[in-house]
């Protein structure tokens, strides 16, 4: 397939608006899982979409439409170790939208899932008690996280006006940016960051809107972000 139809659409998030986008990961005791999907695109932001790609020279032709096609999808789950098993589109008045759910037998292979864009880290390890587990997902991936952090602490309260001036191009380029990450674990949620909200005994949720992004400090953070929770592994087969 040609480049990877989720990471080209993730380039959506800091070239153009109207992307929505509601994934769930759904974790098993013994590692196995689901990965859902529901994402809607304007028709206009694919074609902006494939312009950036081709202005960038990206390896391959990129293909923002491919994840509407299942056959596409599915071919590039299957190369990842994934099983797709639902795949729906519809579309109504200049907007697509796909819902896909794709399986995943081990955590190995949800760390390979190009669900999440290629550059995702995914981490399972031991709590810091007995009897917990920690999952950790770096969508940018963690070296990305660690540099981004660094800005968004040095820009605290400064007023730079390099940073103020590429903020304000970014607020007005994501509006009606919605965007919801949510983790579904196998045991009790204990701990969350704060980029996190507990949504039920074992799950937690984040939603990233334009109107969440109120400083540089917030856009930075978001565009390259760590989602982290430590919950109950008691009866878990999970490597750790």
């Amino acid at each position: 397939m040609q480049r990877s139809s989720f990471a080209v659409v993730l380039v959506a998030l800091v070239c153009s608006s109207c992307l929505e986008m509601e994934q769930t990961v759904t974790l098993g005791a013994d590692g196995s899982g689901q990965q859902a999907v529901v994402m809607t695109l304007a028709d206009t932001t694919i074609a902006e979409v494939q312009k950036v790609g081709r202005a960038a020279q990206l390896g391959g032709a990129p293909n923002a439409a491919a994840v509407f096609d299942s056959d596409l999808v599915g071919a590039e789950l299957r190369q990842a170790g994934l099983e797709l098993v639902r795949h729906t589109t519809r579309q109504v008045r200049g907007r697509r939208t796909v819902d896909l759910q794709a399986s995943f037998p081990d955590f190995a292979t949800l760390q390979k899932s190009p669900l999440c864009g290629t550059g995702a880290e995914w981490v399972l390890a031991a709590g810091p008690r007995p009897g917990t587990a920690k999952l950790t997902l770096y969508p940018q991936g963690k070296s990305a996280w660690t540099e981004a952090r660094a800005k968004a602490e040095k820009l605290d309260g400064s007023t730079d006006p390099v940073a103020a001036s590429f903020f304000r191009k970014q607020q007005e380029a994501l509006v009606g940016l919605d965007v919801v990450v949510r983790l579904r674990v196998p045991g009790d949620v204990l701990v969350w960051t704060r980029n996190l909200d507990k949504t039920g005994d074992r799950e937690v949720t984040a939603r990233i809107t334009a109107e969440k992004l109120c400083t540089p400090e917030d856009l930075i953070r978001w565009l390259a972000p760590r989602f982290e929770v430590i919950f109950d592994a008691t009866g878990c087969k999970l490597p750790l």
